[in-house]
């Protein structure tokens, strides 16, 4: 059975606020379906809101922002004694790369406490570098078992 992912669980992967998330869905950006009243997403629906050029854009904007305030010192995303910002580029075929991103994924909903602490998640691939990106913040621990699963 496919996992299926809140409004929440969203706006963590994304590192979006959850009311982002519900505009998403209002303009048609991200489609998924209403269960017992609330909103679940496939992980086809996220990849599929992923791949929308305004939300890349408006990621991607954001996503250096966080980066830049993190280096500032001014983050206050990851929780706990140590914070990590790790930025990994992958040089190497999309379809190995999405396999890796999957594994990563299923990581990081199989490990609650990962999104408690603040964990969170970007990927993007660069076609004209031919190589796909990927951020993390979080805290060392799950920093390597990523880099394990990213090799």
């Amino acid at each position: 059975m496919e996992k299926l992912y809140t409004v929440e669980d969203i706006a963590k992967i994304t590192m979006m606020t959850s009311r982002t998330i519900r505009n998403y869905i209002k303009n048609g950006m991200l489609k998924g379906k209403k269960i017992g009243g609330q909103w679940r997403f496939t992980e086809g629906d996220v990849n599929n809101l992923m791949d929308n050029g305004t939300y890349r854009a408006k990621h991607i904007s954001n996503l250096k922002q966080d980066i830049i305030s993190f280096v500032d010192g001014v983050s206050d995303t990851i929780k706990g004694d140590v914070q990590t910002c790790t930025i990994i580029d992958l040089y190497q075929d999309r379809n190995v790369v999405a396999g890796k991103q999957k594994e990563l994924m299923e990581f990081i909903n199989s490990n609650s406490s990962s999104t408690d602490n603040g964990m969170r998640f970007s990927s993007e691939y660069i076609e004209s570098e031919a190589k796909t990106r990927i951020v993390i913040f979080a805290q060392p621990e799950f920093i390597t078992r990523a880099m394990q699963i990213l090799k």
